[in-house]
């Protein structure tokens, strides 16, 4: 018996366990037919550790799309606060972007660019209270920016919580090939028998579809002639 290993897929273990369900659960003898017990709580876990991994994953993708959603909000309000600035008050403009343009600054990773925002956010606070520039744009980057940090702790636990999930099920796959090491020992101490132990679990780790059947005759092809004569 092969172990499968935890960088086997849930859908290969699937495949293991309802083929070694199958051998014991239609065996005549109680002994081995009580093996199948264990082997369906396990089978009952792969469905639920699945569903779990896959709202793990749902919940990252959500959360990945909302930073960029609230980024790309971010990026509009200092684009526009920038092409403000430039028409209406170059010596301000110079100030809150002295190395980088705006759209340069838009195409900066999420935090290089929170870094750029703050520094934005700080020049703005220097101008008088009643500066076009701060009036308009001050507020509106503020909670621009709050979107954006709020959308990355939740794309950071989002992630943890997937990562958890992960190894979780890594440690699943090792429980079920310690079942199955355990189940193939108590089947060679009642069979009395190696190799009949090994014929209940599945030989392949392929999925069913690739299994194909071994070619027999074709019913409707003509009867073939004997050779020679």
């Amino acid at each position: 018996m092969r172990m499968l290993g935890f960088k086997a897929s849930l859908q290969t273990f699937r495949w293991d366990l309802v083929y070694l369900r199958a051998q014991t659960i239609t065996d005549e003898r109680p002994e081995v037919k009580a093996l199948a017990v264990p082997i369906e709580g396990f089978l009952s876990q792969i469905a639920a550790e699945r569903d779990a991994l896959e709202k793990a994953e749902d919940a990252a993708i959500i959360a990945a799309a909302l930073v960029n959603k609230r980024d790309r909000s971010r990026d509009e309000v200092f684009v526009e606060a920038g092409g403000v600035a430039r028409a209406t008050d170059r010596a301000v403009y110079e100030v809150l972007f002295p190395s980088h343009s705006p759209t340069a600054t838009a195409r900066l990773g999420v935090a290089a660019e929170s870094a750029q925002v703050s520094r934005i956010l700080g020049e703005l606070a220097k101008l008088p209270a009643d500066h076009p520039l701060r009036k308009e744009y001050e507020d509106e980057l503020q909670d621009a920016e709050a979107a954006v940090k709020s959308a990355v702790a939740k794309n950071d636990d989002a992630a943890t919580a997937l990562a958890l999930q992960r190894s979780q099920i890594d440690r699943f796959k090792l429980a079920m090939d310690k079942a199955r090491l355990e189940t193939h020992g108590q089947l060679v101490a009642l069979l009395k028998d190696k190799a009949a132990a090994e014929s209940f679990f599945r030989p392949t780790t392929r999925s069913p579809s690739e299994e194909a059947p071994e070619a027999g005759p074709d019913p409707a092809a003509p009867p073939q002639a004997p050779a020679g004569g």
